[in-house]
């Protein structure tokens, strides 16, 4: 395992990333200009080139049982990395951040809905431990922001993220990836013109410009705050700091209709933008069919699993990290819900 000495505060960029695709979708709906309908031209139907299911068909397993399900689903990992690795090395070895953040974007093509699944960084899950040159040589139960830790590059390290969420999910299939770090949030933030939030947590001890009651339109850097304070904010949980992911995310979505609704030009750059901070395998007529979808689909909301957290020294470094434990029956509830699961037979 490579020497990390502690886990970082968590960056919220994925939450950025689903609000803006949403957002670039919604916002067009009285202004869709040639241009942006151009860009959307059959991208609906495209058919995806990620990654195939793990098991063959439309199949489950979770928790020792088999599922299937018979609906037409996309799912789509957004992840925010934060800055402990050094990924950008250019003479020495790459070295993986962490998948701090952790969002699965589920496209029901047949009820024409979506949701997205908010993922715990510190879920405790099987992860694949593989060298630098991509290759697995064992795997072990770990948290699951530290799959990103592993590979040679950061296609590599958002692939074994992919195989992990996968994994914990029933081995899903999982279509497309887009990784944007955490450096990035201000400059997302910008995007719009900062976005308005009403201050639920106490941030006196990191950052006293966000009082705790008021509505903000925060900043660049105050949403960097906003997003990533967590032991030093409120009960330090990383709970209540995806619950403010989650109410950040909304906000957005409404802002970006306000700020970019009008102009076309500004909604393809901003999707273009997107597109420059990001490692992801979805190339620009995919990430616009995905926002089409957004676009016309309802919107289930954000499903995020119940679970214990607790502490624990599972990272072999000599200190305690938190550690949280899914609870299996919420899993499987909400898996069935968006999945449209049903009990198969065992063979």
């Amino acid at each position: 395992m490579k020497n990390k000495k502690k886990i970082l505060a968590a960056a919220v960029i994925i939450l950025i990333a689903i609000a803006a695709l949403i957002a670039l979708a919604a916002a067009a709906e009285e202004h869709r200009a040639k241009k942006l309908a151009e860009t959307f031209e059959d991208a609906t139907e495209t058919q995806t080139t990620g990654k195939e299911s793990i098991l063959p068909g439309k199949k489950v397993r979770l928790y020792g049982r088999k599922y299937t399900y018979d609906h037409q689903i996309e799912t789509y990992l957004f992840l925010g990395t934060d800055g402990s690795g050094d990924e950008n090395e250019e003479e020495g070895a790459y070295v993986g951040s962490m998948a701090d953040v952790l969002n699965l974007l589920v496209l029901d093509k047949t009820d024409k809905t979506y949701a997205i699944i908010q993922l715990n960084r510190d879920t405790i899950t099987e992860i694949d431990l593989m060298t630098e040159d991509g290759e697995c040589y064992a795997s072990a139960e770990l948290q699951l922001c530290t799959a990103h830790w592993y590979g040679g590059s950061k296609e590599q390290s958002c692939e074994n993220t992919v195989a992990a969420v996968s994994r914990f999910l029933g081995k899903i299939g999982i279509d497309g990836y887009m990784a944007i770090p955490m450096t990035q949030i201000g400059a997302l933030n910008h995007m719009v013109g900062g976005v308005e939030v009403t201050i639920e947590d106490d941030f006196s001890e990191s950052d006293p410009s966000l009082v705790m009651g008021e509505t903000i339109l925060l900043n660049d850097e105050q949403a960097v705050s906003y997003l990533r304070g967590r032991k030093s904010v409120g009960d330090g949980e990383n709970t209540s700091r995806m619950r403010r992911q989650s109410q950040y995310m909304s906000a957005l979505s409404a802002r970006a209709r306000e700020t970019l609704g009008n102009d076309a030009d500004a909604l393809l750059a901003a999707e273009q933008e997107l597109l420059a901070i990001s490692t992801t395998d979805l190339n620009e007529k995919k990430l616009s069919g995905i926002a089409d979808k957004l676009y016309q689909y309802e919107n289930l909301g954000i499903f995020t699993p119940d679970g214990k957290t607790g502490l624990g020294e599972r990272l072999g470094d000599g200190i305690e990290h938190t550690e949280f434990y899914a609870d299996e029956q919420s899993v499987t509830d909400m898996m069935t819900q968006l999945f449209h699961l049903e009990a198969a037979e065992e063979e």
